[in-house]
C-alpha cells in the first residue's frame, strides 16, 4: 500500500462563535476544492464532543503525498483565499491553530 498522509489543521474558536466560524470554514473549503490542489484530497471537518471542547475544530485532509499537501498550502497565497482567513481570524483563540501530519499505516 502506498502511504497516504492525514493533514489536520486544528484550532480553538472563541466561545459562542462556533456556528459563524464553521460557516466560514465550509465556504473556504468549497473554494479550496474549486481552485487549489486541495481538490486532490479527501476532507472532513470535526469538532469536540465528549472530553474535548466543542470549540475545538479539526479540518482534516488526506493526501496521497506530502508534495500534494505542500502544493495545496502554497495555493493558499492566491488572492481568492484572503477573504476567508481574514473573516475567520477574529474567531480563533490566539496561538491555538496548528497543523499535525500523520502517515497512514493501514
Amino acid at each position: 500500500m502506498k502511504p497516504k498522509f492525514v493533514c489536520q489543521w486544528s484550532l480553538e474558536i472563541v466561545f459562542g462563535k462556533q456556528k459563524p466560524a464553521l460557516d466560514i470554514i465550509k465556504a473556504w473549503g468549497e473554494e479550496k476544492f474549486r481552485s487549489s490542489n486541495f481538490r486532490v484530497s479527501q476532507n472532513r471537518v470535526m469538532n469536540g464532543f465528549i472530553g474535548c471542547s466543542p470549540s475545538f475544530i479539526i479540518d482534516e485532509y488526506i493526501f496521497e503525498s506530502l508534495d500534494d499537501f505542500e502544493k495545496a498550502l502554497a495555493d493558499m497565497s492566491q488572492p481568492q483565499f484572503r477573504q476567508f482567513s481574514e473573516a475567520l481570524a477574529p474567531f480563533i483563540v490566539p496561538g491555538s491553530q496548528k497543523w499535525n501530519i500523520f502517515k497512514l499505516i493501514e
